[in-house]
């Protein structure tokens, strides 16, 4: 089982890919379906970005629908995992998908029939960016800046290149 309470999406897609395809282990090939059956719990307290969409056409004229994650998240809590999990797996070859999405199992709560048979537990990546209101004043008064690249003098390729 992996808990996905208080991680991103993003980092909790990587790591449900790495273990539906056998990443982790050392006999890892992509030609082979190596990878484990897994339950996600908590998918509802997963950290959702307020500006992605997910969208689709249906064919038609005006058929264009969207939604953004983070309302769609709140309706259905499990299906935005799934469809980043279903999208970031290796297409490479596509028979695996089906297997692999078959092997994974998502509840958006601590509530799941398989208790007894989860033989491992893991932690999903708490990645939980801060806002900067939780930030000490210390934090922000030792918080490195990245030089600004455009303040940087600008160099002539060659010795008789002029730049003025």
């Amino acid at each position: 089982a992996v808990v996905s309470t208080q991680s991103t999406g993003e980092g909790m897609t990587r790591t449900v890919c790495k273990l539906l395809e056998g990443r982790h282990k050392p006999i890892y090939s992509k030609t082979m379906d190596l990878g484990d059956n897994l339950v996600v719990i908590n998918t509802r307290k997963m950290v959702i970005p307020e500006k992605k969409v997910y969208w689709w056409y249906s064919g038609y004229a005006s058929g264009h629908r969207h939604v953004y994650a983070k309302d769609f998240h709140l309706f259905r809590p499990t299906e935005c995992l799934r469809l980043q999990v279903e999208f970031k797996l290796d297409k490479l070859f596509p028979q695996y998908v089906k297997d692999r999405m078959s092997r994974l199992y998502l509840f958006p709560d601590e509530d799941y029939p398989y208790a007894a048979n989860i033989s491992k537990v893991i932690e999903g990546p708490n990645n939980v960016y801060r806002s900067l209101a939780d930030y000490t004043e210390n934090d922000i008064a030792n918080f490195v800046e990245a030089p600004d690249s455009r303040l940087r003098e600008p160099k002539p390729l060659y010795e008789w290149d002029d730049l003025d």
